[in-house]
């Protein structure tokens, strides 16, 4: 019996050291994001600029798919510790989240108060005096079993103030402020059918911007109607285009008074370099895939092609 168990914990040991490399292995391949934050935005002329090193820099990156694996295969590793620890616990918070949505799973994990939830949602990202969503830097978190929802906040705000300002160049505030790119992204993490067409749907949102158009982003309906009872990000109807809210970017023109949801690094960084193209309108067909379209005619016409409707 005794050489059994030595032989199952020398596998035990063997498979950990293994998921270590590997996991070491494809955090290289991970989107770490860049050293700074540029844009291709032109501001001035109302425009995408057409940026070779831009194109470059997105078409080396590795595929969604592989990324993807890299970072659930990480979580794993990252949640060994909590496996062995069980006063500490392991949260894994996803891109594109509402912060009721996390104040939701740190309940559910860290058992947390009502008072302590109220706590978690009042958190402002100090260094740019703005509360609530955008801020909250998605990941994964190893939390003691006792954290508050203060302590919880100002951990996951600080993240971001940890990831995302230090890159943010004193050139890119000058076009697109952080307010404005958090924003963008915000919508880009509940519009975009993953990372591969992130800046498709940028360039839609920019070139929209540009024109002076409502941007006519479903995300942000969902985002008003959105309530603990229904849903966080219900289905929209026909008439949920009339919402009275300002957040319903079909009745009001320009970027919502807020973020809509919390975004990672790479999508701030497609905010801040969208794809240039001449779409105004999109859909994704039923496999996923973008479909642009240049006038509402086009548009008409993919949704008649993909979805069979008129």
């Amino acid at each position: 019996m005794l050489p059994l168990l030595k032989r199952i914990s020398f596998y035990a040991l063997g498979f950990l050291i293994l998921a270590l490399i590997i996991s070491g292995t494809l955090n290289l391949l991970k989107d770490k994001g860049p050293a700074v934050l540029t844009t291709n935005i032109d501001i001035v002329n109302k425009t995408i600029k057409d940026d070779a090193t831009t194109e470059k820099s997105f078409s080396i990156s590795p595929p969604a798919a592989l990324l993807d694996t890299a970072e659930r295969f990480a979580d794993f590793v990252a949640s060994l510790p909590s496996i062995a620890n069980p006063s500490v616990t392991y949260v894994r918070i996803d891109p594109g989240m509402r912060k009721e949505e996390i104040a939701g799973i740190f309940e559910n994990k860290l058992s947390l108060s009502e008072k302590e939830k109220s706590a978690f949602l009042a958190t402002a990202l100090t260094s740019e005096n703005v509360p609530g969503d955008g801020y909250f830097y998605p990941g994964v978190y190893l939390l003691r079993k006792e954290s508050d929802g203060e302590f919880l906040g100002k951990l996951m705000t600080n993240r971001f103030a940890r990831e995302v300002i230090p890159r943010y160049a004193t050139s890119t505030r000058k076009v697109v402020s952080l307010d404005t790119a958090v924003k963008i992204a915000s919508i880009i993490e509940r519009e975009a059918r993953g990372k591969d067409d992130m800046r498709l749907v940028s360039g839609v949102i920019w070139n929209r911007l540009f024109k002076e158009m409502s941007l006519d982003m479903d995300a942000t309906l969902q985002y008003a109607k959105g309530n603990a009872d229904t849903g966080w990000w219900p289905k929209v109807v026909p008439k949920d285009k009339f919402i009275d809210s300002p957040y319903n970017t079909y009745a009001n023109e320009g970027l919502p008074p807020t973020p809509i949801s919390n975004p990672r690094l790479s999508t701030i960084e497609a905010a801040l370099n969208p794809k240039k193209t001449d779409y105004l309108f999109y859909i994704h067909d039923k496999y996923g895939i973008f479909r642009g379209a240049r006038t509402y005619k086009e548009h008409k016409q993919n949704i008649a092609r993909y979805y069979g409707k008129n």
